[in-house]
């Protein structure tokens, strides 16, 4: 199956989108400084019959290869596919398989991926074993379960998951909270801050947009766990389709933990902000004292005006 899928992706790839002309090199604030770097998107939902939305992954990985500094890890946080289905993951990974010059990409899940619907009538079990197939057919970092975990260069990338359909809410297993707290617990022993990643945001931290898509019954048990130890978290979501707000919302500090929130890099930001338009995404950029998150419009290829410093 997996050399079956590797094919059809290929193949799709050819047909499904045709590179623009040449994009022009974008460097991050301070070369000589920067010490790490990672870029995060989210909710492209890839559709079989939508040419936009293949093209804003065509255009968007080539303009993440065309950065000055390669980032070190992109990440997906979920809602990659509309519906789960396999000719649409297809064409995601051949995209990525033909234009993705980034080494590390870690794939994280959205309701979209796993929830049945009128589209793709299968169930949990046969759509987690889809979503984890194309990772490791086309993917350096191989995963056994919806929850999974990277260390680059030191910096802990911690990725969650749903262990079972709960619609457009997350429910989180004893079993991957209990993995959790690991993971958590050895990258406080790094001393350097840790990043994760999750489709559903905590209830209560942007309540203001669409509060029934937020993380459910295990909400509070989450953050007590990213509250437990020192170091600094920065927790990245999507699921809302919020945009960017020009008075901040959308990011949220409490306690060692910075929630952000992607916006919808491939349907529109109807839930939220000021900013609306598709394509965007977080530039992540590490600094000796300070992170730096710049959103990007990776499909149009132009900084838009929003930047967020954070003491580290």
């Amino acid at each position: 199956m997996s050399l079956f899928y590797k094919i059809f992706a290929i193949f799709l790839s050819l047909f499904i989108y045709f590179p623009s002309g040449q994009i022009a090199s974008y460097a991050p604030l301070d070369k000589d400084n920067l010490k790490f770097n990672f870029t995060v998107i989210s909710d492209g939902h890839m559709e079989g019959n939508d040419s936009q939305k293949h093209k804003n992954y065509g255009e968007g990985f080539r303009d993440m290869a065309s950065a000055e500094v390669i980032s070190r890890a992109l990440v997906m946080v979920g809602d990659n596919t509309m519906n789960g289905q396999i000719s649409e993951t297809a064409m995601l990974y051949g995209l990525m398989d033909k234009y993705n010059k980034i080494d590390n990409v870690l794939m994280a899940v959205g309701n979209h991926e796993i929830s049945g619907n009128d589209y793709n009538k299968t169930e949990y079990a046969r759509l987690k074993n889809r979503f984890i197939t194309f990772n490791n057919t086309f993917l350096d970092h191989k995963i056994e379960n919806l929850w999974h975990s990277q260390v680059i260069d030191g910096y802990h990338f911690i990725i969650l998951g749903s262990d079972r359909d709960d619609g457009i809410q997350q429910y989180l297993s004893p079993e991957q909270l209990e993995w959790l707290d690991a993971e958590l617990k050895s990258a406080a022993e790094s001393g350097k801050p840790a990043f994760v990643f999750s489709h559903w945001p905590l209830n209560h931290v942007f309540s203001g947009v669409w509060y029934d898509g937020h993380v459910g019954e295990q909400s509070e048990e989450l953050r007590e766990l990213l509250k437990k130890y020192d170091n600094r978290i920065f927790f990245f979501t999507g699921h809302l389709h919020m945009g960017i707000f020009d008075s901040g919302y959308g990011i949220k500090k409490e306690g060692n933990i910075t929630y952000l929130n992607v916006p919808s890099f491939g349907s529109e930001n109807t839930n939220g902000g000021e900013t609306q338009n598709t394509g965007m995404g977080f530039q992540v950029e590490v600094y000796e004292n300070e992170l730096v998150v710049r959103v990007r419009n990776f499909v149009s290829h132009e900084w838009t005006k929003y930047e967020y410093h954070f003491d580290i």
